[in-house]
C-alpha cells in the first residue's frame, strides 16, 4: 500500500471526500499521517483505521482513473 502511494504521489488531488463522513481539503498530507498511523499500529486490528482509509483513498482514486 504504501509503495503504491509512494508511486502515486504525483497524481493525487488536493483534496477528496474519502467516504460519506470524511473530507480531506489536504490530501498529501491525509495520506502521509495515515501512512505513519498505520506503521505505529501495525499487527493491533482494533486500530487498523488509518489503514482502511488509506484503502478507500486508493479505491477512490482508482475509481476516478477509469
Amino acid at each position: 500500500m504504501i509503495v503504491w502511494f509512494n508511486n502515486h504521489a504525483d497524481e493525487l488531488p488536493k483534496e477528496m471526500q474519502i467516504n460519506k463522513a470524511a473530507f480531506t481539503p489536504d490530501l498529501k498530507l491525509t495520506v502521509e499521517s495515515c501512512i505513519m498511523q498505520a506503521k505505529q499500529c501495525l499487527g493491533n486490528y482494533k486500530m487498523a483505521g488509518a489503514f482502511r482509509m488509506l484503502q478507500q483513498i486508493r479505491e477512490n482514486l482508482e475509481k476516478a482513473a477509469q
